[in-house]
């Protein structure tokens, strides 16, 4: 990956030459484009439109801090959002909501002693079914099921003033995008922003279902305690700040996926401006499809910076999470909890749901990325100059105009080529081939479980 990352550095120099030009940091100054009907929109409106409901849902989850002003753009009251560029943490409410949630972290820690006499009068439940092995299970998930949280919702908090760069970089990408297509989008916006927001829809309102069926259960099984009355209330405290905690954690990958969502509909306007017919400028259109790859190319690794710690801390929670409730299905079946056992299939279910969607929108990412570097390396050009696909070798043949032009373009397409778009962190890249080692091994651990269950008699 380091020679990777080197080249990339050294073929900035190289790449320089394809960045469209816009003059200023500000809209104002950026040149008008034509307004679009609202059956064509612009890409940037579209998109921004759809990001308000994303950007809320993560704020109320306690993971983002910022604060979020929508507002209207002039006479067409097109939706529009606004991020600060300065604010304080201690007068913003989406701020001190994060730092509450941060503090209910620790609430363990307190409860601590009410927590293991109440475990003690439960035990007698689990009587031969391994006591040993679910008071192990439960201290491992207080300790996993806290811990996540708590370090997910700090790096937001010290990650927020790289946001709000990236996220003036990510609407400029669109923004430049808007400009490079001149309203020739075919793959419309309008579309994608009203698609984005119905899967987002869909995504809070089975998510609501299942939190509600989980926290349900939980608190259900809290408030059956009916020893001393401070160890009830320290109980019915651990257990109801534990399930929010869990409830609003289902969350986590929601503004990653909102991001993943938007680069791969950029990654497929330029496939599809690849695999326009007609006559089109063969030097032109190579110019444009890389202008706009190195669009993509440096948000995408803008996000793989943002995000590092907080797509490691994800997958390792809902790791855990799949295997608790691996192993609660197992303990609930031998008991016979026909409820509670449902209750965990529903928990298991959505949350592979989420994990399998996220791991197919960063697979995406990277297969859309490799289909442009195939189709570039077989775009050629003929005698009049139109567009079709010839063999690689033959473009060197064609004729010598501007040759040392279509050089670099050939030296860009060797990049994009060797260094398809990637969503990695610092310890392994993200994609439907890491959901399948994660599930191998929970498997495994649900059988080592079992046999340490076997031969625990407590």
């Amino acid at each position: 990956m380091t020679f990777f990352k080197l080249l990339h550095t050294n073929l900035d120099k190289h790449y320089i030459a394809y960045e469209v030009e816009i003059p200023g940091n500000s809209s104002k100054n950026v040149p008008a484009i034509t307004r679009a009907s609202p059956q064509n929109q612009s890409l940037l409106t579209a998109v921004t439109k759809g990001s308000i409901l994303p950007l809320r849902i993560s704020q109320i989850a306690g993971f983002f801090p910022i604060p979020i002003h929508p507002r209207r753009n002039g006479a067409n009251s097109s939706a529009a959002l606004e991020l600060p560029a300065n604010f304080s943490l201690l007068t913003t409410p989406s701020a001190w909501w994060t730092l509450v949630l941060i503090g209910l972290t620790f609430f363990p820690i307190f409860s601590f002693q009410a927590e293991a006499e109440r475990f003690a009068d439960y035990s007698v439940a689990f009587e031969l079914l391994g006591r040993n092995t679910f008071r192990t299970i439960t201290i491992l998930w207080t300790v996993l099921g806290n811990g996540c949280p708590f370090l997910a919702r700090v790096d937001v908090i010290l990650q927020r003033r790289r946001f709000l760069r990236f996220w003036t970089n990510f609407q400029e990408m669109l923004r430049q995008f808007d400009v490079k297509l001149g309203g020739i989008n075919t793959l419309s916006p309008t579309k994608f922003g009203s698609s984005l927001k119905k899967k987002l829809i869909a995504h809070v309102l089975l998510n609501f279902a299942a939190v509600s069926i989980g926290m349900y259960g939980g608190l259900m099984f809290a408030f059956q305690y009916d020893g001393r009355i401070d160890i009830y209330i320290m109980g019915i405290l651990q257990d109801g700040f534990g399930m929010l905690l869990a409830a609003l954690q289902v969350f986590g990958f929601t503004l990653m996926i909102f991001f993943l969502m938007v680069y791969n509909h950029c990654l497929a306007v330029i496939l599809n401006n690849l695999e326009k017919k007609g006559e089109q400028n063969r030097d032109n259109v190579i110019e444009n499809v890389i202008k706009l790859y190195k669009l993509v190319d440096d948000q995408v690794h803008e996000f793989n910076g943002i995000f590092n710690y907080k797509m490691v801390l994800e997958v390792l929670y809902n790791f855990m999470s799949i295997l608790f409730y691996g192993y609660f299905l197992m303990l609930f079946s031998k008991m016979g909890d026909v409820f509670l056992l449902l209750i965990n299939v529903v928990n298991c279910l959505f949350l592979l749901i989420w994990f399998v969607w996220f791991g197919k929108e960063c697979s995406e990412v990277a297969g859309k990325s490799r289909e442009i570097g195939r189709k570039l390396a077989y775009l050629g050009f003929g005698g009049n100059d139109t567009m079709q696909f010839v063999s690689v070798q033959k473009i060197g043949a064609q004729d010598n105009t501007n040759y040392w032009k279509r050089w670099d373009d050939r030296f860009a397409i060797g990049y994009i080529q060797s260094c398809p778009l990637t969503i990695e962190t610092s310890i392994f890249d993200v994609n439907l081939k890491l959901l399948l080692s994660i599930f191998a091994a929970i498997s495994t651990y649900l059988v080592i479980i079992v046999q340490f269950q076997s031969v625990d008699r407590s």
